[in-house]
């Protein structure tokens, strides 16, 4: 089955369900005795013994379950590829229930209510050559239908790894904030309601997005401090740093932990180090840091590594990073453990161990949460209880080189 698309712009997919009726209604009834196939080919046995049974068979498109905090969206850039995926599981029930197509290196980004989610993606005329194209797609959450798809113009989105923060909404998800390093410097400002570009604010060498209210937002800046940034609606922007909070040898890594609801961020260093800024009140308060990592342990080689290193839970203030015994700069490389920090006391409650290797991390913000391990190589995203570290669930075949865990902010 496919949707009417324009050349420019990858065709949405629909998961769910192009069986028939009858046939997914038997998938969903065979329930764990399926467990040991995978969904496809539950799915296929389960139509084809229809079909042969000579039953009524009609296609039917489905809409996913109703959005909870458990709704993860996992970003495939498949090393690279000029057409992309995002799978949308249910933390649940573990299954896939939908997924998008999209463009080169897209940044993902999902509503606070989970009301939509989106992406600001790029393709090119030719596939991966020609004239280039730079966008925005917003998509229904239950029929994945797309109820927005704006252009930018002049290109302008900044194409590097698919790193979290580099785009982000507002609190009220009424505005997107995207990174644009060329040829300067800056952040585009697109209105969802009015589904259009608005503006671009030039900022200093400063990266990341963390927006506080409305009207404002944070950046990291290359000196080590942060920059607050004030959206003047007469387009009078107003910029000021705060004080240097780390060292110039204190590398950062690029996938820090920010909760807009709460207004926390996390960003630990390559050696596991834990920085952490209030945002709430609209000012940076700076926390003490977190050593993640006693002496002994990094002297035999502990430290933090993986694509995205770092979750928060807010309900229960804790952090969970990615950790394991490597070289120096192999922080990209993955992690078979996982450190869980009290973040207002700095002291870890427990090391679950992940038995592979892990890529990136991601939780849910129920009051129960799913913790959410990814392996790239696996092409698998592992669902864990993080009170007892056991495995409570998997789901495989996510494309070709899944690499991003995002959930609202619920």
């Amino acid at each position: 089955m496919t949707h009417a698309h324009t050349p420019a712009r990858p065709m949405l997919r629909m998961s769910a369900a192009l069986l028939g009726s009858a046939a997914f209604a038997a998938l969903l009834a065979a329930g764990p005795a399926a467990a040991a196939e995978t969904h496809g080919q539950a799915g296929a046995k389960a139509a084809a013994a229809h079909l042969a049974a000579g039953k009524e068979d009609d296609p039917v498109v489905l809409e996913a379950p109703a959005i909870n905090p458990r709704r993860v969206y996992v970003n495939d850039p498949a090393h690279f590829a000029s057409l992309t995926q995002q799978y949308v599981i249910d933390g649940d029930t573990a299954r896939v229930v939908g997924m998008t197509d999209s463009g080169f290196l897209p940044n993902p980004v999902v509503a606070s209510d989970g009301s939509f989610f989106g992406q600001v993606s790029t393709t090119f005329e030719r596939i991966s050559r020609g004239k280039r194209t730079d966008y925005i797609e917003i998509f229904d959450p239950k029929t994945y239908k797309p109820t927005a798809d704006i252009e930018l113009p002049n290109a302008p989105r900044f194409l590097v790894g698919t790193y979290p923060w580099m785009t982000a909404l507002t609190p009220n998800n009424k505005t997107l904030l995207f990174y644009q390093f060329s040829p300067s410097p800056a952040v585009g400002v697109v209105d969802l309601a009015s589904k259009k570009f608005s503006r671009t604010i030039s900022v200093p060498d400063c990266y990341h997005v963390f927006p506080v209210t409305d009207q404002t937002f944070f950046m990291h800046c290359r000196d080590g401090s942060l920059l607050k940034v004030a959206m003047g609606a007469d387009g009078k922007d107003e910029t000021a740093k705060t004080e240097v909070f780390r060292k110039e040898n204190e590398y950062l890594i690029n996938h820090p932990a920010y909760s807009p609801k709460n207004g926390r961020l996390v960003w630990p260093t390559y050696t596991g180090k834990i920085f952490q800024a209030d945002l709430s009140s609209g000012e940076a308060k700076f926390l003490p840091a977190i050593e993640a990592f006693t002496d002994e342990e990094k002297k035999a080689g502990w430290a933090p590594g993986g694509w995205q290193q770092v979750a928060y839970h807010r309900g229960s203030d804790r952090i969970f990073l990615l950790g394991d015994q490597r070289a120096q700069w192999k922080h990209k490389a993955p992690s078979r453990f996982v450190f869980v920090i009290d973040a207002k006391t700095g002291k870890r409650v427990k090391k679950i161990e992940f038995g592979r290797d892990i890529d990136s991390v991601g939780v849910s913000q129920d009051a129960k949460p799913q913790l959410y391990a990814l392996s790239t190589g696996e092409k698998t995203l592992f669902i864990y209880d993080p009170e007892t570290g056991k495995e409570t669930a998997a789901v495989n075949q996510l494309g070709h080189g899944p690499q991003v865990i995002t959930t609202a902010d619920m």
